[in-house]
């Protein structure tokens, strides 16, 4: 592990110390390669734009041990709902930012959209 990133108590985040700044900070992610598995009777993949925004207290996420975690659902039975308030549980407990959101967009399934979002939507891109 780099010296200058940090184990946490999630098994695949890894953390580094926030930049000292006067004004707040907002770190935003966003990726569509966010897949799991439909716990229903499709049983098919589920594919997902994740949005991920934060503004941080002391630590910030390493985008490669995020990239990880991402990819560790691909084989994982769970809905949107489940999905967004785990992803959002862990970001929270492992970095304890000041502000945090999380939006995931499901692709269009049967003429079907969805979106979750968790967490402070003052932080919402476009907001």
């Amino acid at each position: 592990m780099n010296k200058n990133l940090r184990e946490t108590s999630h098994e695949i985040i890894e953390v580094f110390d926030a930049p000292d700044s006067e004004g707040d900070q907002v770190y935003s992610f966003k990726t569509d390669e966010l897949t799991a598995l439909c716990p229903f009777d499709f049983g098919g993949p589920d594919y997902y734009v994740l949005t991920l925004r934060y503004t941080p207290t002391d630590d910030c996420i390493e985008s490669k041990s995020l990239k990880k975690y991402i990819q560790s659902f691909r084989d994982t039975e769970i809905s949107a709902e489940s999905l967004g308030a785990k992803m959002f549980n862990t970001i929270q407990k492992t970095v304890e930012p000041k502000k945090l959101y999380v939006r995931l967009e499901q692709a269009r399934r049967g003429g079907v959209e969805e979106t979750v979002e968790i967490g402070d939507v003052s932080l919402r891109p476009n907001s």
